[in-house]
């Protein structure tokens, strides 16, 4: 497996393994804007893009990771720890957050896996679905 900053040529491979920009175009308008500005990084197997996650810093000037997804056959495979560590070591904050629906609780065991603290509840995102947040602080 390869972790790299995601190009323009990754951006048709990035669409392909998440299931909402196959059917939302605003999610595939926010992906070629991620690529463009740099916040994407990719895993790559043989070549293939089998994940991506992005990093931003617009969450109150801290780090946020505002995307994480990895294809359904690669999944339990180590790709997201490895994505993670790895905006983990480029962000450039001491404070790195993350959110996921409060139904998500394989992202949310995930998270306690990675030494994430549940950091507050917003509801009202998502109908029905409050939206939890998480923590981290890096080395300083």
């Amino acid at each position: 497996m390869m972790i790299r900053d995601a190009t323009e040529y990754d951006i048709d491979g990035i669409i392909a393994i998440d299931h909402i920009a196959a059917i939302e175009e605003t999610r595939r308008q926010h992906i070629r804007e991620w690529v463009r500005k740099g916040c994407a990084i990719i895993a790559l197997i043989d070549e293939r893009v089998v994940g991506y996650a992005v990093l931003e810093y617009t969450f109150f000037s801290c780090g946020f990771i505002s995307m994480l997804i990895v294809q359904k056959a690669f999944r339990r495979k180590g790709i997201a720890t490895a994505l993670v560590k790895r905006l983990e070591e480029i962000c450039n904050t001491v404070k790195l957050f993350t959110s996921t629906n409060e139904s998500n609780a394989p992202m949310q065991a995930f998270m306690a896996s990675m030494s994430y603290e549940p950091s507050g509840i917003v509801h009202n995102l998502d109908e029905g679905d409050p939206e939890q947040f998480y923590f981290k602080r890096l080395k300083e």
